[in-house]
This record gives structure tokens, sequence and C-alpha cells, in this order.
């Protein structure tokens, strides 16, 4: 059979280009290195076309190349985590923070990221599930093999032989890998103290509560923001390794932090990352400066409160989310409106992407 033509493997790549890229950031735990691995993955396709005996086959041909890429990548990477299983809750809230290490830690990746990607009906794991923040941080405490072996059966869809013939190895291998794989990823989100105890609020009852805390942000209202904490709420705030736990030390924590800002020097905005709800921080460090992107945060909700803040200092997550980087003045021009920040930022936001 004659090699794939180059104009349709880069049809088929583009097909599957979304799931793949989800593919290698669970792989990696890591939304930036996925792109990055996504480009070698194109290329090692175009060198290895002649290998696609079949077309219709071409989905787990390119999820070969794509894990393989991914182990290669992983021989010379540190495994990834969340700040609160690498060290203990800091002692005092209130102290210098610890200096950021931007290889670390688990990145969030944007919902955008799920266009074109679908649940495969022989997937152990739902689309929503493989991608949220504690399963993909779970992942990376598994050895490279087990990790593919464990998303090529439940969240890819592979059958065991495809698995086995993906990854080289015996069947016999492949599935004491995938056993050894579920026990410790259910185990660790088993004892995942954020996860809930019992279903998070959805429809109206979620948006309220996620209105009340976005509100509580841009209106600098701590009291607001203390009464939505959750008694076991965790603060992290990756790249940096501190983390804050229980809500009597977040309290301490968050209260000087709410204290010191002046009106409009922040605003946060709706994103959406790993399938939970998340906020777009903007910031301006002096009166006059644009208001610069500093943060993405990502909130878990249990029990009706926030159990889980994860707030990630990666401004460079900018493009992956499609936010621009820097906002204009916005208290400048039509500013004096009286709308609020929030409106003036997503106005802001919009006026960018025309």
């Amino acid at each position: 059979m004659p090699a794939l033509a180059d104009e349709l493997l880069l049809d088929l790549f583009a097909r599957y280009r979304n799931e793949l890229r989800l593919h290698c950031y669970r792989m990696l735990g890591s939304s930036h290195d996925a792109d990055d691995v996504l480009q070698e993955v194109a290329v090692r396709a175009w060198r290895s076309k002649a290998s696609l005996l079949d077309v219709t086959h071409v989905r787990a041909w390119l999820y070969r190349i794509t894990t393989n890429v991914c182990l290669d990548e992983l021989k010379s990477r540190r495994r990834r985590c969340l700040p609160f299983e690498a060290s203990p809750a800091t002692s005092d809230p209130n102290a210098a923070l610890a200096p950021p290490d931007r290889e670390a830690f688990v990145e969030p990746c944007p919902d955008s990221w799920f266009g074109g990607a679908a649940s495969d009906p022989a997937a152990r794991f739902e689309l929503h599930e493989g991608v949220r923040l504690a399963f993909v941080a779970a992942l990376q405490h598994l050895t490279p093999s087990q990790r593919a072996t464990l998303l090529l059966r439940d969240v890819v869809g592979f059958s065991a032989e495809e698995t086995a013939t993906a990854l080289e190895l015996g069947l016999q291998a492949a599935n004491s890998a995938l056993f050894r794989a579920r026990a410790a990823v259910e185990a660790r989100l088993a004892h995942d103290a954020r996860a809930p105890a019992r279903p998070a609020p959805q429809g109206n009852a979620l948006q309220s509560l996620l209105e009340r805390y976005l509100a509580a942000w841009n209106q600098i209202d701590v009291e607001a923001f203390v009464g939505l904490l959750h008694d076991e709420v965790k603060t992290t705030m990756p790249p940096v390794p501190t983390w804050i736990a229980g809500k009597p030390d977040n309290v301490a924590f968050y209260r000087p932090m709410f204290a010191a800002q002046r009106p409009g020097a922040f605003v946060a905005v709706p994103t959406a990352a790993n399938g939970q709800p998340a906020f777009a921080f903007y910031r301006a460090l002096a009166a006059g400066e644009p208001h610069r992107l500093r943060a993405i945060q990502l909130v878990e909700v249990r029990d009706g409160s926030i159990v889980g803040i994860d707030h990630f200092m990666l401004p460079e997550l900018a493009s992956a989310f499609d936010l621009p980087s820097e906002l204009p003045d916005l208290f400048a021009g039509d500013a004096g409106d009286g709308r609020p920040c929030l409106d003036l930022a997503l106005a802001a936001i919009q006026r960018t992407k025309r």
C-alpha cells in the first residue's frame, strides 16, 4: 500500500489533534509541554506514514506514536504533582512564600481543548473525569508505563490487545500494569480530602456560589470571601511550593491580602479549566499601568463551600486559554460610566478578540 499523501495525513492529524493533545497533557501533567510534544508527534507521524497500512486504523496508529513520544519525554523529566503532595502545609500563613519551581507541579488545561474530543463508549472514565486536576495529579504518581496503560485502556478506550501492541508489551504484562495503575489511582482519589463527600451542587446552586465567590474577589469583600470557605479548604499557588491548609490559616492568609488591595487594582473573570470552575486574575501593580494576567485559578466545591483553591501563578498560560496577556487601563475613557470592573474587563477581553 502506498504511503499516505501529505494532505490526507494533515487532515487526519487535524481531526484527532485535540484528543491527542489531551493525551499528552494527561501523560505529562503540563499544558505547556503538551503543546510542545504534539509538534514532535506530528513530525514522527509524517516520518513513519508508510507504516500505516490501513487508514481505518489511523486513530490507534496516532495514539501509539503519541504515547511513545510522551514516554521518551518522561525519561528526562521530573514527576509533577500538586504542592500538598510534595511538602507539609506552611505553619505560618503570613510567612514569605517559598521560591517558585516551574517544573515541579501539575498545570491546568483549558476546557477549549475538549473541542472535537469525545468519550469513547469503551472508556472507564468520562471525558471530564479524565481531565480533573485531581485525576491528572494522581496519574503522575504512576510509572510512565502504568500511566500509559491506564490512559489507553480507561480513557482512550483501547482494548487489551490494542494497548499491549501500542506499548510493545505482552498481554499479561499490560493487564498487570493496568491492575496496579487502577488500584493506585483509585487509592489516591479516595484519600483526596477535597473530593466531594457527596455530589457538588449543580445548576443554580453552583452558579450562585461561584457568582458570590467572584463578587467577593472583585469587590474586595473579605467577609463574604471567608464565609464561602469550607473548614477543610486548601490553597495552593503553583509554581510556588507553599500551600495553606484549613480555614483558620486560610483566613489568616487572605485577610491581609484583601486589606492591601486598592479598589480596581485587580479583576477576576470567569474561564474554565480541567472541567472545573476557574477564573483568570488580572492585576495592575500601580495606578495607570495595564492590568496584566497574573494567574489562572481553579476551585473545588464540596458541601456547598469552596474546599480547594489552586491559584496557578503562570501568566504564560494566556495563549493556551485564549486570553489577552494584558488589558488596557480599565478606568480610562468610558470606564467612568459606573459599570463594575468585571463588566469592563469582560468588554476589554471581547475587544481583543475582534
